[in-house]
């Protein structure tokens, strides 16, 4: 729409980097890795503030191995949109996918300063800092913390949401509130008809119960 407007010559770069980066993509899903690249270099040279080609080509490339160039492009992502929590977000998702969980904190936190009522940057924050393997990066307090404030932001109308408070408080030894947070979510989801959120909130209430904290990676595994 924007190529095809009166201003049609001005539009033409940020219209042409859109093309690009979502033929590379496609080319991507395909499995068609080095013709997805050329299209993500090339929206990059048409519009270097656009932010997505440099996500992109970063997962390509550390699918190929090129992790220290991956990682470059991903922080190169980041300073193109300082001000956009949902792109920190998911650049913050897709550091955590590749297991490197400190740069994933950083984006987080990022994107909880500049979008206050975002609830999935603090959900996925929480999470990290409650159940994560490495103790380094662990904070029970700061994850009751941003649980609690996800739980009011969404009324407590997401069970994942609920389970994430809950995993924060055992993580504190505060076992009590986290069973019954884990039986709260496992209501809700009920309710909603999740029973994938439903099974894993059994397994986490077997932990409870016993006293041991939750240790995972992810809060949809």
């Amino acid at each position: 729409m924007e190529i095809r407007s009166s201003h049609a010559f001005g539009h033409y770069k940020p219209g042409g980097a859109l093309i690009e980066n979502n033929l590379g993509a496609a080319l991507t899903q395909k499995g068609l890795l080095d013709e997805a690249i050329d299209h993500y270099e090339k929206a990059a040279k048409m519009r270097p503030d656009y932010g997505d080609p440099y996500l992109n080509l970063g997962s390509v490339l550390f699918r190929q191995g090129r992790t220290d160039e991956a990682i470059t492009l991903w922080r190169k992502a980041a300073a193109t949109q300082p001000e956009d929590g949902a792109f920190h977000t998911i650049l913050g998702d897709e550091f955590l996918k590749k297991g490197l969980r400190k740069d994933a904190i950083a984006e987080y936190e990022h994107a909880t300063r500049i979008f206050p009522r975002g609830f999935v940057a603090r959900n996925n924050l929480a999470w990290l800092l409650a159940t994560s393997f490495d103790g380094s990066i662990r904070d029970g307090k700061r994850a009751i913390e941003l649980a609690e404030q996800t739980v009011q932001l969404s009324r407590g109308k997401d069970a994942n949401y609920l389970r994430t408070l809950a995993a924060a408080y055992a993580e504190v030894g505060r076992f009590s509130e986290a069973i019954a947070g884990a039986q709260q979510a496992a209501a809700l989801a009920t309710m909603q008809g999740k029973t994938d959120v439903v099974n894993r909130l059994k397994k986490d209430l077997v932990l409870y119960q016993e006293q041991v904290p939750l240790r995972e990676t992810s809060p949809e595994n």
